[in-house]
């Protein structure tokens, strides 16, 4: 046989070590790219090996699982995708509880696992190479070596497996192994003889295809050349993120929102500002009776026009209108009056790369100009209902102290995943925002920005303080309620 008709997905595990997100959401259900990993690896299966159908491990949060695999099976027509249930006595196991289903070569593929621009294709040319091999595992030369401390190391002879060491201390080369393989049905003969590991109390993996290397010598090492992310925690899952969209962040496109309403002296200074930094400005006006509108024009800016039926909520009707009119794949939005700068710009950017929304914080004295209106009620307000939001939502560990900074940047995609639960029509739609990328589980940090004086300094009395905060714990408790009811149905 010259080709693998048979993938194998191991998406089970509970991934405790990235907690508290896989408290809510699997490993291979992180999404890199708007795709989750389950859906590259079920990718790389079929564009590298042609394979025909696969077999899903599921295990923790399989509902979820399961619900990503029906909805993948209309990506991917070709294939055919089946799920089975985990053992919970470890990888090897999980594997071998397919036995009755596998009777020939199969690739077996962690679904924690993220290949970037890879050459996976060699496992198979290995395969066709060498009439009797019993397994192929995936290696990559690394001078890292805490990433091979990490995984498992490869002992060699030519091109055959001497022996391996899972997690090793003292890695013995540059060798990393991947959990990447080629099996063929031998495996299910050595995981029977494979006795389970003293410390794990299950049979490991590492350990069946080191048996097989000392008893067949037929056990080959694959090189292959990638971008390889083994995604153990939070910290590994945003690393990855963030070199993938590095890599491709030339190709975004960025738009400007600007909701405007009667700021003719201030909006030629902000569209100035930003436009040699973003690809298209938009300016979403409310029915402004001065000269705003005019001035946008005059400049090529777009223009939009929301007619509000009351004359005090507006903003954030007009932010969602900009969102729908956009054509970018990030999208920046700035208050008109002049109180940030695109200086910050490249900073927001930079933490979008491994990041769903990055919003400005105000908090840092030294960053607020004299004579803006941001003096310390304010910012302690705003102090406050960040703490509030923490605390509503601490079990996915949120870091919040300004929840009115109207200078933010946010992925297109991650802000269409949060639309359906956007209400608020007025000036609070950021800290709605905020709180509804925690409850999506999406990533949404705080940079500090520089605050400037605005062209028209509005006073801020302890009454609009006190106004303000209860908007605000409203916003907040209400969708509290309702994450409370929703886990009263669970239930």
């Amino acid at each position: 046989m010259s080709k693998i008709r048979i993938g194998v997905i191991a998406a089970a595990g509970k991934g405790t070590r990235a907690y508290p997100r896989t408290n809510f959401i699997p490993k291979p259900l992180f999404k890199i790219e708007n795709k989750s990993i389950l859906c590259r690896n079920i990718e790389l299966l079929q564009d590298k090996f042609k394979i025909q159908k696969v077999y899903i491990l599921v295990g923790h949060l399989k509902e979820q699982v399961i619900e990503e695999v029906e909805c993948l099976r209309y990506l991917f027509p070709k294939l055919v995708l089946e799920t089975a249930e985990w053992t919970t006595k470890g990888l090897a196991s999980d594997v071998a509880s397919l036995e009755s289903k596998i009777h020939e070569p199969f690739v077996l593929i962690l679904g924690d696992e993220y290949y970037y621009k890879t050459n996976h294709e060699k496992l198979l040319q290995t395969f066709i190479q060498n009439k009797k091999l019993t397994a192929t595992i995936a290696l990559l030369r690394t001078s890292i070596k805490s990433k091979i401390r990490k995984n498992y190391s490869v002992e060699l002879d030519g091109k055959k497996i001497k022996s391996l060491i899972e997690k090793p201390e003292d890695p013995p080369n540059d060798l990393l192994g991947l959990g990447s393989y080629l099996f063929t049905p031998k495996f299910f003969e050595y995981f029977k003889k494979t006795p389970p590991a003293k410390k794990s109390g299950v049979v490991e993996i590492t350990e069946v295809i080191d048996l097989m290397a000392h008893e067949t010598k037929e056990v080959y090492a694959t090189e292959v050349k990638c971008e390889y992310f083994n995604i153990n925690s939070m910290q590994d899952y945003h690393s990855a993120v963030y070199e993938v969209r590095n890599d491709l962040f030339e190709n975004y496109k960025i738009s400007l929102i600007i909701p405007t309403h009667n700021n003719e002296r201030s909006i030629a200074d902000v569209i100035l500002d930003f436009k040699p930094k973003v690809h298209e400005i938009l300016i979403v006006d409310a029915e402004s009776t001065d000269n705003t509108v005019d001035i946008a024009k005059s400049f090529k800016s777009k223009v939009e026009h929301y007619f509000y039926d009351t004359k005090k909520e507006y903003e954030g009707i007009q932010i969602r209108q900009g969102f729908s009119r956009i054509t970018g794949d990030i999208a920046i939005v700035v208050s008109p009056d002049g109180s940030f700068r695109s200086k910050d710009l490249p900073k927001l950017l930079e933490y979008l790369k491994d990041s769903d929304m990055v919003i400005g914080t105000r908090t840092t004295r030294q960053m607020i100009e004299q004579g803006s209106n941001l003096k310390p009620l304010p910012r302690f307000i705003n102090l406050l209902m960040g703490k509030l939001v923490e605390s509503f939502w601490w079990n996915q560990e949120p870091r919040f102290t300004d929840v009115d900074c109207k200078y933010f940047a946010i992925w297109k995609d991650s802000y269409n995943r949060i639309k359906p639960e956007l209400n608020v029509k007025g000036k609070f739609f950021t800290v709605e925002m905020m709180i509804e990328m925690v409850r999506a589980h999406l990533r949404c940090i705080e940079i500090p920005v520089s605050y400037y004086k605005q062209v028209e300094t509005i006073e801020y009395k302890w009454k609009d303080a006190f106004t303000d905060a209860i908007e605000i714990f409203k916003i907040a408790f209400s969708k509290k309620r309702e994450d409370w009811r929703n886990n009263k149905t669970e239930e």
